[in-house]
């Protein structure tokens, strides 16, 4: 039995899902759809227990790391616990920035004194290094003590914050998204920008985004591999799913935005064998676990 982890506030917004448990139905897999905080689940009860929505981890960030370290112990935990954990904190590019791995450029803010850097100035975005959804992330253009107040009231919530110029690339090509299942590719897509001179529309748990199918380049796909095979050889598996998140910058070279292993939105109704993919790999995960 596979136990899809969502949260109540996602229920109806997380397109995946049902996809997905059609996709199981089809393979013959059993499936549940369980909220990662109901104290009634149990866990032990499923061969696994896959991260999907649970998206209001970022507000309750002690509270779900707990929750993480009790439920791998009764099940198995996909992605696994230690990916998960390294991944929740966005500061996991600085090792990717030496391994070699292009990073759009980051400046991470991790105390008072690093206000003090001129690193607010020029048009850059800043954000949490705990968050999901682009919540609590702006966008500020030549605005210092703007973007100064907004990382200071993240500072004084104990989240560091990471600052980035915004790529004007990204106002007409978007940003590109790789979808890794079983850690190989399956779909990319193209995400239309979100802060450009434009009101953002949230929803309450995200900011909504314009998603739409998009074939990678040579450049993008090689890129998108060298980073997921920079996550197999560091925990020695490959990920269930990850989700590779690039700009193109000035040069024409991707740079990694993200990379994504938590909870990502798995994009599947875009191509239309990815459901049978993620249900192939999923099920093969539940059934490794099973023997």
């Amino acid at each position: 039995m596979i136990a899809l982890v969502t949260t109540e506030s996602a229920r109806g917004y997380d397109k995946d899902l049902g996809i997905l448990s059609r996709a199981l139905d089809a393979s013959g897999a059993k499936w549940n759809i369980v909220n990662w905080d109901d104290p009634q689940v149990q866990w032990s009860e499923y061969s696994i227990a896959v991260l999907r929505s649970p998206w209001d981890y970022h507000e309750r960030i002690a509270e779900f790391s707990a929750w993480l370290r009790v439920v791998a112990t009764q099940t198995r935990l996909l992605n696994s616990l230690p990916i998960v954990e390294w991944n929740l904190d966005k500061r996991y590019l600085r090792e990717l920035m030496n391994a070699d791995i292009a990073v759009m450029n980051t400046v991470f803010v991790e105390s008072e004194a690093d206000l003090a850097n001129d690193v607010f100035s020029g048009d850059v975005i800043v954000k949490p290094a705990i968050s999901a959804g682009s919540n609590n992330t702006a966008r500020y253009k030549h605005d210092v003590a703007e973007a100064t107040d907004h990382a200071r009231k993240l500072l004084r919530n104990g989240i560091a914050v990471l600052v980035q110029p915004y790529q004007i690339a990204i106002d007409e090509y978007g940003e590109t998204g790789l979808v890794y299942l079983g850690g190989q590719f399956s779909h990319g897509f193209r995400k239309a920008p979100i802060f450009a001179d434009k009101d953002q529309h949230h929803n309450g748990l995200y900011v909504v985004e314009d998603i739409t199918l998009r074939i990678p380049s040579a450049a993008e796909r090689a890129f998108g591999d060298k980073v997921v095979a920079f996550v197999t050889n560091k925990f020695g598996n490959a990920p269930l799913y990850a989700r590779v998140d690039m700009v193109v910058n000035a040069a024409g070279f991707p740079e990694l935005m993200e990379l994504e292993l938590t909870e990502p939105s798995l994009f599947l109704h875009l191509d239309d064998e990815s459901p049978a993919r993620a249900a192939l790999a999923f099920a093969n995960a539940a059934s490794m676990n099973e023997r």
